[in-house]
């Protein structure tokens, strides 16, 4: 009886879902709640009077998202103080453009397809990112959902299932902000809606679709991640013709469709036609950097394992990672690998079924994904197809391989006797050794080998009852599969509310106080680079914040003859050190980081006035004079003096 309710309150959710999502977003942002890792600041204020440590309310933030943290949130926050235009000089001399800069919120026509970005210019800052990170979640799930729907042919329980397997993958929750979830979100939007395009029976649904279509591609496109986005929209055609294929009965296209499908390519044409031109200048800039720009991938850099979820995945909300970063090493959690062992099986028995043309272009964008990453292409064919720009194949195939595994359990559990016990069993056991014999010195620096089994036995156990096809071994598998995921990726972000780490502080206040009472004035953030995220975000103009591409006017003032133009040519955390000796260029631990040693009586060539400081400073007393200590004594503010200014 019990059992009985849970389904019938599951499908009553499942028929409101937009409703109850459009209700929980309305919550989520009356009471300011979002994902970021903003409470690191709480960090370097631990002591601090009047700051409110208390943000987040479950879970912890997480150092290694500094591209969420650090330059995110800050880029997205310092627009309130650049009237959004699409122009800012928050963090340079000539100028930033924030459609490269992360597509940060601009009012201009750009604005109509980007959704996420609209609680910043209608709420403000605090507001806004609730808004971003909920919307963002919500809307994840959501088309995950109907996605896993079309791919199941309406299997509304394997779709829940998947949109939980999408949306809160280890992967998808490390990398939540910004790029890497916008592409695979815009990219599922388009299937989602192309496929619903060409089957609507309603023309008020078709002509909802023609609306919602090219707002999608835009916001495809303007993510500018082509390291994935050319992967994953090659996907998302290939099986867009597949599911039209399988689904051919169901079109509804008529001659007179042709001319929506005119205005929607006119309407995205023009949008990012203007958009793309007006940045032309900055991706132009971005595209001739040594970091990123002058990447060209030809692939065969993952090895097998990289076709398997990793198995550290699941363990790393509480547990850093020894030899890598967290982030770096998170992965979906599929089944892939299982599935393609059955593949040949599956393609004998279920020849005569229409689900199979889907199951063939799984396979084809697979089969492409692993040559690339195993073997690589050829310069020739990788610069032909485009493939040269793709260097993040395996979080592509990470995707693919999670709709496959959700095909792949559909086909299984529409046909009980397709599989014998003894196939099972062998699969199974294949699929485990495989594992085992991924288990290297690496690998053991970070669990033991016992630790690696249990997960190992874990995934194989899941593994046979998903096969098993029997209705209690299914309901176990997706209540084991759904607390892996639960445990695995929902622990990753913190739940918290408000934003009271990036401006409570008083050293926070102090820097908006000076901000708001000299708005043109230009800041230097000298010994932490986070102090240049708290610098913008409260209104003050810095030139070291995050450049996404070089501010050549600055830098030309520093190194007129280009000296050191291949260290700051670059997107760049900036870090400086303020020095009584020559003005240096230092190349940086990674490639999107490097260090200004600059000297006192240099920096004056700068209209920098004031300096906020990690420590002290030393020698500056011609220079700059103290203005401001902060409560712990950890950070100070320096302003220029009189005579300096005279200089």
């Amino acid at each position: 009886m019990k059992l009985a309710k849970l389904k019938s309150f599951v499908s009553l959710c499942i028929k409101w879902r937009y409703l109850i999502a459009l209700v929980v977003f309305i919550i989520c942002v009356i009471f300011k709640l979002h994902g970021s890792s903003i409470g690191v600041y709480n960090n370097m204020f631990a002591n601090a009077p009047q700051h409110n440590s208390e943000q987040n309310i479950v879970g912890k933030s997480r150092e290694i998202r500094s591209d969420e943290f650090l330059v995110h949130t800050p880029y997205y926050m310092s627009q309130a103080y650049n009237d959004y235009a699409k122009s800012s000089d928050m963090m340079s001399l000539e100028g930033q453009d924030m459609i490269v800069g992360y597509n940060a919120p601009v009012l201009d026509v750009s604005i109509i397809a980007k959704p996420f970005t609209w609680g910043y210019v209608l709420l403000g800052n605090e507001y806004g990112l609730s808004w971003y990170w909920c919307m963002k979640l919500i809307l994840l799930v959501l088309v995950s959902f109907e996605l896993c729907m079309i791919i199941t042919q309406n299997n509304k329980k394997v779709s829940l299932l998947g949109a939980l397997l999408v949306s809160f993958s280890p992967l998808v929750q490390w990398w939540f902000v910004p790029h890497i979830v916008d592409v695979f979100f815009w990219g599922m939007s388009l299937l989602v809606l192309a496929y619903h395009f060409f089957t609507a029976k309603s023309p008020k649904y078709k002509i909802t679709f023609s609306i919602l279509l090219p707002l999608s591609a835009i916001t495809f496109v303007l993510a500018l991640f082509p390291s994935l986005q050319l992967s994953v929209g090659l996907s998302a055609l290939a099986l867009l013709i597949a599911f039209l294929i399988r689904d051919k009965k169901q079109i509804t296209f008529r001659k007179k469709d042709w001319w929506q499908i005119a205005v929607m390519a006119i309407f995205a044409l023009a949008v990012l036609g203007y958009t793309l031109y007006t940045s032309k200048d900055a991706i132009t800039a971005l595209m001739n950097t040594a970091y990123p720009g002058k990447r060209v991938s030809l692939g065969g850099a993952n090895t097998l394992e990289d076709l398997f979820t990793n198995l550290v995945t699941f363990t790393l909300p509480f547990k850093q990672i020894s030899y890598s970063n967290n982030c770096e090493v998170s992965n979906f959690i599929h089944f892939a690998p299982l599935i393609l062992m059955l593949y040949p099986a599956l393609r004998k028995k279920l020849s005569k079924d229409k689900t199979m043309i889907v199951g063939k272009a799984f396979v084809i964008c697979i089969a492409v994904m692993s040559v690339f990453m195993l073997a690589g292409f050829p310069e020739l064919l990788a610069k032909i197809t485009g493939f040269s720009y793709i260097n993040r194949m395996d979080q592509a195939y990470g995707l693919i391989a999670t709709l496959f595994t959700i095909w792949g359990i559909d086909a299984i559990w529409r046909n009980p006797s397709i599989l014998s016990h003894k196939r099972i069993i062998c699969t199974v056991i294949l699929f485990a050794a495989s594992y085992i014999f991924f288990i290297d010195a690496k690998k053991l620096t970070y669990l033991e080998l016992w630790q690696y089994l249990i997960i190992i036995a874990g995934l194989a156990t899941l593994a046979y009852l998903m096969l098993k096809n029997a209705p209690k071994t299914r309901a176990f598998f997706i209540t084991g599969a759904t607390l892996l995921i639960l445990i695995s990726g929902c622990t990753i972000n913190p739940m918290a509310h408000g934003t009271s780490a990036l401006t409570s502080h008083p050293l926070e206040q102090k820097i908006s106080e000076l901000a708001q009472s000299d708005p043109e004035a230009y800041w230097l953030a000298v010994g932490d680079i986070k102090l240049s995220a708290l610098t913008i975000t409260n209104g003050a103009k810095t030139l070291n914040a995050v450049n996404f591409y070089p501010d050549f006017a600055k830098w030309k003032i520093l190194d007129p003859e280009g000296k050191y133009r291949d260290i700051y040519n670059r997107y760049a955390h900036i870090a400086v050190k303020m020095t009584s000796g020559d003005t240096q260029f230092l190349e940086g631990a990674t490639a999107d980081t490097f260090t200004l040693l600059l000297n006192y009586e240099d920096s004056l060539k700068w209209p920098v006035e004031y300096l906020v400081v990690a420590g002290e400073l030393y020698d500056e007393s011609d220079f700059y004079d103290k203005i401001y200590d902060d409560p712990e004594g950890n950070y100070h503010i320096y302003q220029k003096v009189t005579d300096a200014k005279n200089q």
